[in-house]
């Protein structure tokens, strides 16, 4: 990988949906020669994809407080929660952090209900993304 490739990937990580010819245009190469970069470096597996960033309407993070040592059921019901996006046990204050996106405000009524069984929780709402 070259300083044109980091410059490509520099470009993608901003703005994925620019077109080969407006990162071309930022990188001093044409929109061909773009495409074709970006192609090897998929093949390479250096790019594993382009994904799309949806702000949930519901976004939460969820701060948990177990109430017993129950931690291995607590991680499967984690693991089978489709509303769960993210979660990681920590050290400090709670157990686990978890980042939970409901598709209806009624889902996180039954997720929180849900949740009571393993113990306590405190949830913030996302307002904005910042990074």
């Amino acid at each position: 990988m070259d300083k044109l490739d980091r410059a490509i990937l520099d470009v993608l990580r901003q703005r994925a949906r620019m077109s080969w010819q407006d990162i071309g245009r930022r990188v001093h190469l044409s929109g061909q020669a773009v495409a074709m970069r970006v192609q090897r470096l998929q093949d390479e597996g250096v790019i594993t994809g382009f994904h799309a960033r949806i702000a949930a309407p519901g976004r939460c993070l969820v701060t948990v407080f177990m109430n017993s040592p129950r931690f291995d059921d607590f991680e499967r019901f984690v693991q089978a929660a489709p509303e769960i996006v993210e979660a990681s046990k920590t050290a400090g204050e709670g157990c686990y952090h978890l980042v939970v996106e409901p598709e209806e405000a009624a889902d996180l009524d039954v997720f929180l209900t849900t949740l009571l069984t393993y113990g306590t929780y405190r949830v913030h709402s996302v307002v904005r993304e910042i990074k």
